[in-house]
């Protein structure tokens, strides 16, 4: 079972995460700007003309129907967890040498994944369906809630019609978050969906930069402790979810000119905004992080939930989100002169795959990508992906969905092409466009929708863009 220092009821939440002084806030020291060009717009991504890989182009009428809502609420219990104990830092803890096969945490036959075995037959009733949407980088504005792009509220108003059971927000709230009154416009936008089901962020650069992560922390301590109870009904916010926030006693620097804790911390400062929960049969755990000079989460803080998930044999599913993407088909893999994947590659791949984490969400790139990485390390790239994949795999499947409102690169016109490099040889789809997505669990199978979105607040439409399934 999961060690009782990890989980506590959600009602019992320690929101002692320190202080953090205004004044030792960067103000984007040596950060690129990317308000007018983010790392979505791919500078000088090289077309690949020849054995381009999967269509990006859009079917006419692909995918299943869109589902009209999801299980209700009142099914299933969070485990009694019992009290929080302090849990320090092992040495360098996640920066193994040997990154190999995921050890036994208890999930036999196959070390370190999930068996791939459906229920005896006489199990009884099946497990009932529950489902959450993932979203990010709607980069929303004070100056209006669309700024001229009407799919930012468009893309809310449809993931209220999907009636999912929370939604799981992956990073660039704001465009600037440092904004005075920016999280008080932003739940007037949003509002419909925000008071419709829990949302759980977490931040991206434009909200941590120049000050905005003290805004960002009181935002999300206020999701967690008051809002998201009062959306879900506080008696059954209680029983199904068991939050984690504030469970790291360690000082670290918030000043990235003063660093602190390196290797462990990887950008040497943190504001301490990771953080983790269990709703039924699955548990999710967020990072702190931005550019890759903003790789915020202690690697032994990720190790440790992870480890607990694993030894949890109630525990199906984990699924890690966070904004930066550690693979992706415009970024570079390493580029001084800009936002790249490996430094954030490095800090956390080997700690991923030691562990059974079923796919790892993202931001930052403002595009749709889906990649399937196996430990290891053979080539999964095709332009014809499977409609169902295997739960028993030792891989990773990381998705990037970066839809929901920020600037699109080149307007997708044309969408950027692919760099040929780590991140080529595991492109399962693509797309350029406003989107998002919706994952319904039901006991081990997963099904993933990514719906594409096009309209205005008071009338929109959906697109089936990508489906599949793992179980």
């Amino acid at each position: 079972m999961r060690s009782p220092a990890l989980l506590v009821p959600a009602v019992l939440l320690a929101w002692s995460c320190g202080s953090v002084d205004v004044g030792d806030l960067p103000v984007d020291d040596g950060i690129p700007d990317e308000s007018a060009q983010d790392a979505g717009d791919a500078r000088d991504a090289a077309v690949v003309e020849d054995d381009a890989g999967p269509d990006i182009e859009e079917p006419a009428d692909a995918g299943p129907d869109r589902p009209d809502a999801s299980a209700g609420r009142d099914a299933g219990h969070a485990p009694d967890a019992g009290p929080r104990q302090d849990a320090g830092h092992p040495a360098d803890a996640g920066h193994a040498a040997d990154a190999g096969a995921r050890p036994d945490a208890g999930h036999a036959p196959d070390a370190g994944h999930r068996p791939d075995a459906g229920p005896p037959a006489d199990a009884g009733p099946q497990p009932e369906p529950w489902s959450f949407v993932v979203m990010g980088d709607n980069q929303f504005s004070t100056s209006s809630c669309t700024s001229g792009v009407q799919e930012r509220l468009a893309v809310p108003a449809e993931i209220v019609e999907a009636a999912p059971d929370f939604v799981v927000h992956v990073g660039d709230l704001m465009d600037h978050g440092y904004e005075a009154g920016a999280y008080a416009k932003f739940k007037s936008c949003y509002s419909a969906m925000l008071a419709d089901a829990p949302f759980f962020p977490v931040a991206g650069n434009h909200d941590l930069g120049s000050g905005g992560a003290v805004l960002f922390r009181s935002y999300l301590e206020e999701a967690l402790q008051t809002t998201n109870p009062h959306v879900y009904g506080r008696a059954a916010w209680n029983r199904d979810f068991d939050v984690v926030y504030g469970d790291d006693p360690t000082a670290y620097s918030t000043n990235p000119s003063s660093p602190s804790h390196r290797p462990d911390l990887p950008s040497g400062f943190s504001f301490k905004t990771f953080y983790a929960f269990r709703f039924r049969n699955a548990y999710f755990v967020g990072l702190e992080s931005g550019t890759q000079w903003w790789t915020n989460t202690p690697v032994s803080w990720l190790d440790r939930h992870l480890a607990a998930a694993d030894a949890d044999p109630t525990i199906e599913h984990v699924f890690v989100w966070m904004h930066h993407p550690i693979y992706s088909s415009t970024m570079p893999d390493a580029d001084s002169s800009q936002d790249s994947l490996q430094f954030v590659r490095n800090a956390y791949e080997a700690t991923l795959r030691r562990h059974a984490v079923t796919a790892v969400f993202s931001g930052h790139v403002h595009l749709y990508d889906r990649f399937l990485v196996p430990d290891d390390g053979h080539s999964t790239r095709t332009s014809s992906p499977p409609a169902r994949y295997s739960r028993s795999e030792a891989a990773i499947h990381y998705i990037t969905t970066g839809g929901a409102g920020g600037p699109l690169p080149n307007g997708c016109n044309p969408t950027p092409g692919e760099r040929r490099e780590t991140s080529w040889h595991f492109q399962q789809k693509r797309a350029c466009g406003y989107h998002f997505m919706r994952v319904e669990v039901e006991g081990t199978r997963l099904t993933f929708d990514t719906w594409r979105v096009t309209g205005s607040a008071t009338s929109h439409s959906t697109q089936s863009w990508d489906h599949f399934t793992i179980e």
